[in-house]
């Protein structure tokens, strides 16, 4: 009953910043368009208005698809290029193939995201896209040695040893039970790379190096209206709230589902037991 309530918490902690994010901006048309006193009360909504004298609601709900979209394709493609890495180099017999997939990606492993990030936004002048690919690009590494380790035990483990002396029928057998065995460890570290490509980017946008300082980005909107936190402060308490929402939420799904995966992990799986 107890996970049942947390997962349910969980749930509805994600859900809610990704209808705001999803469906804001068409709910957010019907605001007034012409500007308001600043850090002020609003004609459309109870949370006032911001250091521009926009709704502070319809800010919210207009800033939180940039930010999410932008993290949901920056982790889903660094996944994407990590994990081909790391299954290269599990997969591999040969200590020099694994040294040249893997070596290059751990020089990049100790350069700070952060100042990845913003020396990338500097050089392209906030650009959008070539910040993603810089978060993304230091999102490879950890993504690449965690599936190299995940997948290790699996593809060089006896039963897939004995695939090779058998036929076509248990090739496919066991690819299934390779890909059951990595299906919940990849979707535990898919829940760590979102919160932590929602940190980098969150944190670029608050420092002012990722959208214009004009933007309605919940981070943007932390940092332009900080001023005003004790005269407005829905102006910095509901952009703040949605992306500690979202990122609480996520992060108690994966709690979630690495207890599911230790609770799993001593039931035997009979695709593993040979017939």
């Amino acid at each position: 009953m107890k996970r049942r309530v947390r997962r349910g918490a969980a749930a509805v902690l994600v859900a809610i910043p990704l209808v705001v994010a999803l469906c804001g901006p068409w709910l957010a048309s019907s605001a007034p368009s012409t500007s308001q006193p600043p850090f002020g009360p609003s004609t459309w909504s109870p949370f006032g208005t911001d250091r521009l004298g926009r709704d502070v609601l319809a800010a919210a709900l207009e800033g939180g698809r940039p930010l999410v979209v932008t993290t949901v394709v920056t982790v889903l493609v660094a996944y994407l290029v990590g994990a081909i890495a790391g299954l290269a180099a599990a997969a591999t017999t040969r200590h020099w193939v694994e040294d040249l997939v893997m070596r290059p990606l751990d020089v990049v492993l100790c350069l700070p995201s952060l100042l990845v990030v913003l020396v990338v936004a500097l050089r392209t002048d906030g650009s959008r896209v070539a910040i993603a690919v810089a978060v993304g690009a230091t999102l490879v590494p950890p993504i690449a040695r965690f599936v190299r380790m995940a997948a290790r035990g699996v593809v060089q483990s006896p039963a897939m040893e004995t695939l090779r002396l058998q036929g076509v029928g248990a090739t496919r057998r066991y690819a299934g039970h390779a890909r059951r065995r990595l299906a919940r460890p990849v979707a535990a570290d898919v829940g760590v790379r979102l919160v932590a490509a929602l940190y980098v980017l969150a944190s670029a946008n608050f420092l002012g190096i990722g959208f214009d300082t004009t933007s309605t980005d919940w981070a943007v909107s932390v940092a332009a209206n900080k001023d005003g936190l004790f005269v407005a402060p829905w102006s910095v308490a509901l952009p703040a709230g949605l992306v500690v929402s979202l990122v609480l939420g996520v992060n108690l799904l994966l709690d979630e589902q690495l207890s599911m995966r230790r609770r799993l992990r001593s039931t035997p799986d009979p695709a593993a037991v040979p017939s």
